[in-house]
């Protein structure tokens, strides 16, 4: 900017010379504190003295006060060096003002012969010294522009952002701000082809992105998605986008904007908290299975043991009845702490697996309930980590259980399969389906929710749809 500013201060000496044929003057800026000589004639050329300052405060006053071209005496820049750069005993002085009529630059020119002097002889100074007045104006303007853009991407910077804008009619989009510390990515690298972009997000993400970036119809409804990205260091890190799609004055969709932020810590920081809640009750879990089949049951046994000698003691007909009764309760308890030990952690998951596991409880269901079960599996024989294997046998045992109690549905399909880079659940019925799909992504369920918990705590994705049934479909990679 200071390289337009001193061609500005260049020209006008030149226009000054070429047209008045003058061999001295100059053009001092007034600044907040002091005059700044800017430019000086000396014999018919420009010369710069590296913006010597005239730092009097009077004589910043008196220049800075006047509205109007004067002539004055040169008395009043006697204790400075510009009666040697530009002598003369009377100066003609054409103020520069801005549009708010401030004093922003003035034009000095001595006067040789005073007694001769006649203002017309300076109208020309007038048209160089307005010209000068808009070209300062406007680069004034200009420089504040870039402080304020230079403000503003200091300020994205610092806050971790970025701000976007995807223009529909020429599928270019364009990033301001903190684009390395989001995206991991150079602002060249990220370029303007939103396919660099979509490429790099995480496949279960990209759908409802381009959904909402390609294809959305919904103009001025804010949307909010958080989604993983995958970094120059081929890791992927949580990004929330936010944005509104905006349309032309013909209705047409024309560009949708807004904000890209960093919330890798706060997704950390929030799946730590359902990693330890899980855990906590996963924990719990086992203490309580290990106690009823440990504890409780070996002591209903003992019981039940204890029952059968009476009948060695007393062969009473009634009395045998009786203690036949309580054996048989005692045995029914036995059976049901078993079933519920079993239910708080399922020996099957634990010995030989989780396909075997699902199908064991699916089985049971399905013998038991008024609803057709079927599951489904791509042979899946491997073992996976603990952690792994009961947070999808939980997640599949909520699906049940929600099916049971609320779904009054006459057949139901669970299904696993393994792919490549991650696992595909599906749990579909043809129930009553979901009332409100928003509410349930909300958590509103507490069965839902903790699907949602135990799928957020393997990093994964989940859908609820709900039309003439309804289904579950979740994506974990492995």
């Amino acid at each position: 900017m200071s390289g337009s500013i001193d061609l500005i201060y260049d020209k006008t000496l030149k226009v000054i010379t070429d047209l008045l044929h003058v061999k001295n003057a100059a053009i001092l800026s007034v600044g907040e504190s002091a005059l700044i000589v800017e430019r000086y004639l000396d014999k018919g050329k420009v010369k710069n003295e590296g913006q010597l300052t005239l730092d009097d405060k009077k004589l910043l006053n008196e220049v800075s006060s006047m509205t109007e071209p004067s002539l004055i005496s040169s008395g009043i820049f006697q204790t400075t060096r510009l009666v040697k750069l530009v002598p003369g005993s009377n100066y003609y002085v054409f103020p520069c003002l801005d549009s708010h009529s401030r004093v922003i630059a003035v034009i000095l020119l001595p006067v040789l012969d005073l007694e001769g002097y006649n203002t017309e002889n300076y109208s020309l100074v007038h048209v160089v010294g307005q010209r000068l007045s808009v070209e300062l104006e406007k680069s004034r303007v200009i420089k504040e522009r870039e402080s304020l853009s230079e403000f503003n991407a200091s300020v994205l910077e610092s806050l971790d952002e970025v701000t976007w804008d995807y223009s529909i009619t020429k599928k270019r989009t364009l990033w301001f701000g903190a684009v390395y510390k989001v995206f991991g990515y150079q602002k060249e690298e990220m370029g303007n082809d939103p396919e660099f972009f979509l490429d790099r997000v995480h496949p279960s993400d990209r759908v409802s992105l381009e959904d909402r970036l390609i294809m959305n119809k919904q103009p001025n409804e804010k949307f909010t998605i958080d989604f993983q990205f995958k970094n120059s260091k081929e890791e992927y890190h949580w990004l929330r986008i936010e944005g509104v799609l905006h349309v032309a004055a013909d209705g047409k969709a024309e560009r949708v904007i807004g904000v890209v932020k960093n919330v890798h810590m706060e997704k950390m920081a929030e799946l730590l908290r359902i990693r330890a809640m899980i855990k906590a009750k996963d924990g719990e879990r086992k203490r309580i299975a290990s106690e009823i089949h440990d504890s409780l049951g070996q002591t209903l046994s003992v019981a039940r043991l204890q029952l059968d000698t009476l009948l060695e003691l007393n062969k009473d007909a009634d009395f045998e009845d009786k203690v036949k009764s309580v054996s048989d309760l005692v045995a029914g308890a036995i059976q049901e702490s078993r079933a519920i030990s079993h239910d708080l952690m399922p020996p099957a998951l634990v010995d030989y697996g989780l396909i075997p596991a699902l199908e064991t409880m699916i089985n049971q269901v399905d013998r038991s309930s008024d609803v057709k079960f079927t599951f489904f599996h791509n042979e899946i024989e491997e073992r996976f980590e603990e952690e792994f294997e009961t947070n999808i046998y939980r997640i599949c045992q909520e699906g049940v259980n929600n099916i049971l109690k609320h779904a009054k549905a006459k057949t139901a399909t669970i299904q696993v399969i393994r792919h490549p880079d991650y696992v595909y659940i599906s749990i579909e019925d043809d129930g009553v389906g979901f009332k409100q799909i928003s509410d349930i992504k909300e958590g509103a369920g507490l069965g839902l929710k903790n699907m949602a918990n135990r799928v957020a705590y393997l990093g994964g994705k989940i859908d609820f749809e709900s039309n003439q049934g309804s289904i579950i479909t979740i994506e974990i990679s492995i």
